[in-house]
């Protein structure tokens, strides 16, 4: 055999492992890929070397040789046409996969960023709930001390007026007195002295005395004019002394009164409204008569008792007439009058202080329980309604205010509710 008969076996051989390698790609990607094109092509050529030493008589290159090249050639260049198309796939999918990988990547980079944004957020959220937490407990903390100072300005407030009228009351007392003092010097009790020695003086004689003597004559019209003005005086010094003896017990019922709400400090207890409202109103009569302010009452019949705290309700009406006098005095309207109307409604006793002062502007409405807030000219602290207002939120009630403006007077109106909602706060 021949070295060229080898070379054509050998390489008929490879072409056949060429077409069996293109039938695994078939198998592998299809028939519309490489496979099939090359299988034919590697395996007409596989043939033609082949078939050279089996059938040797066998001239195929006389016959058809150019034939089957031309027809080889023709499924190479499909076969190359299929790969071309191929590894372009190959190259758009790992271009894609790339791009993929990329988008992935950068999508990682944002989710990262993202999460260390959010949670820089959530140690800023951290931080801010934990600083509020610590303002809301400091904000509890400066609430109960304003609650106690206002408890103590309230019975400060209370004193305050006990002591203004009383002594107001005293000054009554003490212009009595002095009056009194006045007709007790000016009462001419040594004349009456020089009549009864006269008297001693001719007991043996009196009768000739009274009707001869000028002296004696005189002393009869004396002694009836004298009995006449002692008479007058007496009754005087008793309408004096009765004035002093009511002026004394109205000072007692003032004191009564503070020593009766002072002992019910922080104490729900049954309250009928009316009776509180008469308290205020007399432990203000004095000051309110001095300023000629006239208390019109408007009481609903029927009104319930309440369950609440007697001292805060004492210490929001105690303001509330107070400012209602000062609005009537500042205005300078003749008359002066303050109404108290007390109704029963949406269980609760609602308490209105209606004057007919100065009025609130609307801006001032807004602010007007503000601490520190006041439109007072003289003496105003702005703490009062404050104090006032957190007073009757204390009782589970309320405290607001109208007025339609300058000049039209005010209302003010506790709201107290018939069954006590909260615990009063210690102080």
């Amino acid at each position: 055999m021949s070295n060229l008969n080898i070379a054509s076996i050998v390489s008929g051989l490879l072409e056949v492992g060429v077409a069996i390698y293109a039938m695994r790609l078939t198998r592998l990607f299809g028939s519309k890929r490489v496979g099939w094109s090359l299988f034919t092509a590697f395996f007409l050529l596989a043939l033609l070397h082949i078939s050279q030493f089996v059938i040797p008589w066998l001239n195929l290159k006389a016959v058809g040789e150019p034939f089957i090249y031309a027809i080889v050639s023709a499924l190479l260049l499909m076969g190359m046409t299929h790969l071309e198309s191929t590894l372009k796939q190959f190259d758009r999918a790992d271009s894609a996969e790339q791009r993929a990988q990329a988008e992935v990547q950068q999508q990682t980079a944002e989710l990262r960023k993202a999460n260390e944004e959010l949670e820089e957020k959530a140690a800023t959220l951290r931080t801010e709930v934990a600083y509020r937490k610590q303002m809301q407990e400091q904000m509890e903390h400066t609430h109960k001390e304003l609650i106690a100072a206002s408890r103590q300005a309230g019975m400060s407030e209370v004193a305050t007026g006990v002591l203004h009228n009383v002594g107001n009351v005293l000054n009554s007392v003490n212009v009595s007195a002095a009056l009194v003092a006045d007709h007790l010097t000016a009462l001419n009790i040594e004349n009456l002295a020089r009549a009864a020695s006269m008297m001693r003086e001719h007991a043996g004689d009196i009768g000739h005395f009274l009707t001869n003597d000028p002296k004696g004559k005189r002393l009869p019209d004396y002694l009836s004019q004298l009995a006449s003005h002692l008479w007058d005086e007496r009754t005087l010094l008793l309408k004096e002394i009765g004035f002093v003896r009511s002026k004394i017990e109205h000072i007692k019922e003032i004191v009564a009164a503070q020593q009766n709400y002072g002992k019910a400090l922080g104490v729900a207890e049954k309250v009928r409204v009316e009776e509180l409202v008469e308290d205020v109103l007399r432990i203000h009569a004095t000051e309110l008569a001095q300023h000629g302010v006239q208390i019109q009452r408007e009481y609903a019949p029927g009104l319930p008792e309440v369950i609440t705290d007697k001292h805060k309700a004492l210490q929001i009406l105690l303001n509330l007439i107070t400012n209602a006098k000062h609005a009537c005095v500042e205005s300078q309207k003749d008359p002066k009058k303050v109404t108290v109307r007390v109704i029963n409604g949406d269980e609760r006793v609602k308490v209105s202080m209606i004057d007919n002062g100065v009025g609130i502007p609307t801006d001032n409405l807004k602010k007007i329980f503000n601490h520190g807030f006041t439109t007072r000219k003289n003496g105003g602290h702005g703490f009062g309604l404050h104090s006032g207002a957190l007073a009757a939120k204390e009782m589970g009630g309320a405290l607001v205010a109208h007025s339609d403006g300058p000049g039209t007077g005010a209302t003010f109106t506790l709201e107290i509710p018939l069954k006590a909602v909260s615990t009063p706060s210690k102080s």
